[in-house]
């Protein structure tokens, strides 16, 4: 056996009996996780979706005899849950070499409330979602998430939606977001207000949705107890979105969409001010190549202009396509890809063009057991610096409900960031595994 083999040997000898650890911190009701982000802090418009066929995907075939049911207070129904969940990492800091094992368990409650109306809607939730290491509680996390969306019917399709939610999430190692040599992860609040509006006329649906979202980064630390500012990334987005759909069959529809953001940075200490406009335009179909394969493909232009003098705008192909084939009634089969424009914190990069490709497959085993494996391809090119990062992730799951109640899901998940170029990025790989319980009503 290698000295490198036996290392890593040693170092999951370690990371099991500590696995079993973090399991009796759940029983004694240790706080823990909240699912970290490595994909961009802003949502990406109005959601997309395929025209609605008697043909669905094994994630959306519904299963009412599993269903939680919730409980009935009113008007309303009321969905509690409570997930728990131990995990181990064998690189816990994200570091190239000298990786640090770690175990850590999750404790995230939640409460769902929608209204049970003929007409109208109104749904609100509260979460938290906490993460408690064992080892190393410099990545301890304390996130949230509160919100209420109202929905005013009109006529037919027509209809008038108002939302407002304010969390805490996570920046991790493998977001761009992230800060070299960095320990802990960078909490970031967001508070967001919409309105939309969507007109149905027959086959034509028109959509208008005005978003602001502020964005407020907290401090965090290095790995010799360094406060890392994140100040200068604070700031606040505003978007407007427009849509235009057209019905050509139940089966095919046609689309363009317009979105233009205005980004006002609230601080310029860090290199220069990133603040400025941005405008994303595609149009293209949702349509199917055959009856077991869905498509969307949107095709476009994209462009993000600095107010700064010398910052030159970036810009180019803009893409958002989608693939399902439902190989069997058993197995579906997706694909997704997507290109747009990110706002950069490097030193000397006013912002990076991002490239994603995701593969998914999702088998039913059972109807009470869905196995999914999962992965992601992520390429990122900075601006104006020598500089490209590319992110890569494999992962399985299992979804096994026991009943109505009780959900167990196991996963493992690779990880691996690489960076090349003069002003090279973190790169480092991780492994985790872990084993989460959800209770509901």
């Amino acid at each position: 056996m290698s000295p490198a083999h036996d290392r890593r040997a040693r170092r999951w000898r370690l990371v099991v009996p500590r696995l079993l650890a973090a399991a009796s911190l759940l029983a004694a009701g240790a706080p823990a996780a909240h699912a970290q982000t490595t994909r961009s802090v802003l949502d990406t418009g109005i959601p997309f979706d395929l025209p609605q066929t008697d043909r669905v995907t094994v994630l959306q075939r519904p299963h009412p005899e599993l269903d939680a049911l919730g409980v009935r207070a009113g008007a309303f129904l009321i969905f509690p849950q409570v997930d728990l969940a131990a995990n181990a990492t064998n690189n816990v800091f994200g570091a190239t070499t000298d990786k640090d094992s770690d175990v850590y368990a999750t404790f995230a409650p939640r409460l769902d409330a929608r209204s049970d109306w003929s007409r109208h809607q109104l749904v609100a939730h509260a979460r938290g979602s906490f993460r408690r290491f064992l080892d190393y509680s410099i990545k301890n996390e304390d996130g949230y998430d509160v919100g209420v969306e109202s929905r005013l019917d009109i006529v037919g399709d027509s209809n008038l939606r108002a939302a407002v939610n304010a969390d805490r999430i996570y920046i991790n190692q493998l977001s761009g977001d992230f800060p070299r040599f960095a320990a802990a992860s960078v909490p970031l609040d967001r508070q967001v207000a919409s309105l939309r509006g969507t007109a149905a006329f027959n086959r034509l649906q028109l959509i208008g949705d005005v978003n602001v979202t502020r964005l407020n980064y907290s401090d965090t630390r290095s790995l010799d107890g360094r406060v890392i500012d994140q100040d200068y990334l604070d700031r606040t987005a505003t978007r407007l979105t427009g849509r235009a759909e057209y019905n050509v069959s139940p089966v095919t529809s046609l689309f363009v969409q317009g979105i233009y953001t205005l980004h006002d940075y609230r601080a310029a200490t860090f290199d220069f001010d990133r603040s400025g406009d941005e405008l994303r335009v595609i149009g293209g179909a949702a349509f199917d190549v055959t009856p077991l394969i869905r498509s969307r493909l949107g095709v476009g232009y994209l462009t993000r202009h600095y107010d700064t003098a010398g910052v030159s705008d970036l810009s180019g192909l803009a893409l958002d396509a989608q693939v399902d084939y439902l190989v069997t009634e058993l197995t579906t089969v997706s694909l997704s890809a997507r290109r747009d424009v990110r706002d950069a914190i490097v030193a000397g990069s006013p912002g990076l063009v991002a490239f994603r490709l995701t593969a998914e497959v999702d088998h039913e085993l059972l109807r009470s057991l869905i196995l999914i494996a999962r992965a992601d391809l992520e390429k990122d090119d900075f601006s104006r610096i020598d500089r490209n990062d590319t992110l890569f992730h494999v992962g399985a799951s299992a979804l096994y409900t026991l009943n109505r109640s009780v959900v167990l899901t196991p996963s493992i998940d690779y990880s691996n960031r690489a960076s090349s170029g003069a002003q090279v990025g973190q790169r480092f790989n991780e492994l985790r595994a872990g084993l989460s319980l959800t209770l509901r009503r």
